[in-house]
C-alpha cells in the first residue's frame, strides 16, 4: 500500500533494488511492488530504497527481509525507506517547525475552550487570530515571491493555484512575472 502525504501530492513506496544498485524493470503485468522481486520468477532484490510517484528516489538503500514486510518498509520508524520518503516530502513541501505547529494548535484549543463559558471572548479572539493570519499570510506570500519562489510553489503552500496566488498576494516582480519563471 503506498504512503500518501497530507497534501495528497506525494505517494511513496519502497522500491526494489538489485545487487548492482539498480531498480528492476516492471514485471510483464506492470507491477513493481518490491516483494515481487523474490527471485522466483525474475530478478531477486537485495534491498529497498524509498521512492515517490513524483519521480524522486532515495539515495540510501535498506536491506530487505522477505520474511518481514513490516521491518522492510519500516513505517513509523526513525530510519528506513518510510523515514527517507518523509524527509523527501518535508523538503519538497516545506516543513513547518514543530514549535510553530504546537503554538497554532495550542491557540486553536484555547479559543475553542473559550467558546463554552465565554463565547463573546472566543469570538473576539478568533477575529484577532483571523486578522493576524491574513496579514501574516500576505507577508509570507510576498516574502516567498521576493525570494524567487514561483507562483506555482507559493500557491501550493497556500492550497491554491499559481493564478490565485498571484491574485491573492498582488505584488508582482516584472522580470519574473513576464513568463521567465523556472
Amino acid at each position: 500500500m503506498p504512503w500518501v502525504d497530507e497534501s495528497g501530492r506525494h505517494r511513496g513506496f519502497p522500491a526494489a533494488v538489485l545487487a548492482d544498485g539498480t531498480e528492476p524493470a516492471p514485471l510483464p503485468d506492470g507491477r513493481t511492488t518490491w516483494w515481487l522481486y523474490n527471485g522466483a520468477d525474475g530478478p531477486r532484490a537485495t534491498a529497498v530504497r524509498a521512492g515517490c510517484d513524483c519521480g524522486w528516489r532515495g539515495e540510501r538503500v535498506h536491506v530487505l527481509d522477505f520474511g518481514d514486510d513490516v521491518a522492510t518498509e519500516a513505517v513509523g520508524e526513525a530510519t528506513g525507506p518510510f523515514a527517507d520518503w518523509e524527509e523527501h516530502v518535508d523538503l519538497a513541501e516545506g516543513v513547518v517547525p514543530h514549535e510553530v505547529e504546537e503554538l497554532i494548535a495550542a491557540l486553536v484549543d484555547r479559543i475553542c475552550d473559550l467558546t463554552d463559558g465565554r463565547p463573546y471572548a472566543a469570538a473576539r479572539a478568533a477575529a484577532r487570530f483571523e486578522r493576524a493570519a491574513g496579514s501574516t499570510a500576505l507577508l509570507a506570500g510576498r516574502r516567498a515571491r521576493s525570494s524567487m519562489m514561483t507562483w506555482e510553489y507559493i500557491g501550493r503552500a497556500f492550497g491554491c493555484g499559481p493564478a490565485e496566488a498571484l491574485e491573492r498576494f498582488g505584488e508582482t516582480f516584472h522580470d519574473l512575472d513576464q513568463g521567465e519563471e523556472a
